[in-house]
């Protein structure tokens, strides 16, 4: 995460992410203003509730059984109902939370499929955690769209943090938090559009699977490397560590 904050070197850029998923970075940066966007509604819901009512979100999750039982009965409802409001936004975090080991996963039909895991994931954050997660998100502009409209948005006082789904030339990949895949073609488009945006004056950092490097970024783009540990297969006794790599338009020092 040090290398990743680092390449914010101007907090009072615009942060735009147009893969929002945990939106991570965002909440370690705090940065002044910012537009998160994503394909998933159940997502984008869960972000501006927590933005407009922690209180009664947290007050709500609270409410909930962590048990099997509950767990499935709140699994049927969440399939089964709509994506705006509180209790969506609750039923949402409470999965993420209670799922097997984490991992977000949905069928083919868009339908979330993870197993009870347990109490793996450990007590839920206190309120205070919910209530400075609402006072970062209520810097953004938290938008339900496509990562072509969000990045479309940036200018010249923006910083872009792209981290798109890895695919393979066999293989497209679904997007950890929403329904669709992500292809070759869509990383074709993400590469054009942040072209595009570098030349309205944006900053730019894009993080990729290090064992499938991205050759169409423009030649004067720098490279980081760096690891991240990832479970494999979804079990968290199965730990490694995963090279990636860091694209930005710009240099930097890391720490600075």
């Amino acid at each position: 995460m040090a290398l990743l904050g680092a390449s914010m070197r101007d907090r009072s850029r615009h942060y735009i992410e147009p893969f929002a998923g945990s939106a991570a970075l965002f909440f370690d940066l705090g940065p002044q203003t910012g537009t998160l966007g994503d394909l998933n509604g159940h997502l984008i819901n869960a972000l501006q509730q927590v933005r407009d009512r922690p209180a009664a979100v947290y007050s709500a999750l609270l409410d909930i059984e962590r048990s099997p039982e509950a767990y499935y009965v709140i699994r049927t409802r969440f399939n089964e109902g709509g994506r705006v409001g509180l209790m969506p936004a609750v039923h949402f975090i409470y999965l993420n939370r209670n799922c097997f080991n984490g991992l977000w996963r949905t069928n083919l039909a868009g339908l979330f499929n993870v197993p009870f895991g347990g109490y793996e994931m450990g007590a839920y954050p206190p309120l205070a955690l919910f209530e400075h997660c609402s006072n970062l998100l209520a810097r953004a502009t938290i938008t339900h769209q496509d990562f072509r409209k969000t990045v479309a948005t940036a200018g010249a006082d923006s910083f872009i943090y792209a981290d798109p789904p890895y695919f393979t030339a066999s293989e497209r990949v679904f997007v950890e938090y929403g329904e669709r895949s992500f292809g070759e073609d869509d990383l074709n488009d993400l590469i054009r559009l942040l072209a595009d945006a570098e030349e309205r004056g944006a900053e730019i950092a894009l993080t990729y699977n290090a064992a499938m490097p991205i050759d169409a970024l423009p030649d004067h783009w720098r490279s980081h490397r760096f690891s991240v540990t990832r479970n494999v297969g979804g079990f968290s006794g199965a730990r490694k560590k995963q090279e990636e790599i860091l694209y930005t338009n710009f240099d930097f020092a890391e720490g600075n």
